[in-house]
C-alpha cells in the first residue's frame, strides 16, 4: 500500500520494532466499543509480524495489551498462532524441485498450496 505521496505505509511490530509496509502485519485493533478484532476496522491499532518469535514475545512482555491499551483475549492469541501455523511454509518432497518461492522471502505471504482458511 502506497499513501497518496507515493511512499510506502509503514508501521512498527510492537513485539521487535521492526518498520515494515503495512501490509505484510497483522493488525490488531481495539474498537471504540472495547472489543478487539482483526484486521478490520476503526479504533486504536497494534501491529505484529507474522512471525513465531514476535507471537512468543508479545504474549510473553504483554505487547498487544500495552499497545492497545486493554485487555486482550488467548483467544485472539490462539487465532493468531493458527494463522502463524496455517502460513508457514511446507516442507519440498525430494521428487518436488527446488524454487525460490518455496523458501524465499515471499514463502509466508503467498504460500504455493493455496488458501486453507476453510
Amino acid at each position: 500500500m502506497t499513501s497518496p505521496a507515493g511512499r510506502p505505509v509503514l508501521r512498527r511490530c510492537v513485539s521487535c520494532r521492526r518498520l515494515c509496509d503495512r501490509t505484510q502485519l497483522w493488525r490488531v485493533v481495539r474498537q471504540s466499543d472495547g472489543t478487539v478484532s482483526l484486521d478490520g476496522g476503526m479504533g486504536r491499532s497494534a501491529y505484529l509480524c507474522p512471525q513465531p518469535s514476535c507471537l512468543e514475545e508479545a504474549r510473553r512482555r504483554r505487547r498487544l495489551q500495552r499497545g492497545l491499551r486493554c485487555a486482550v483475549s488467548e483467544t485472539i492469541l490462539a487465532i493468531l498462532e493458527a494463522r502463524l501455523e496455517r502460513s508457514a511454509p511446507r516442507p519440498l518432497r525430494q521428487d518436488e524441485p527446488w524454487s525460490p518461492r518455496a523458501c524465499g522471502p515471499g514463502a509466508l505471504s503467498a504460500p504455493p498450496y493455496g488458501d486453507l482458511s476453510e
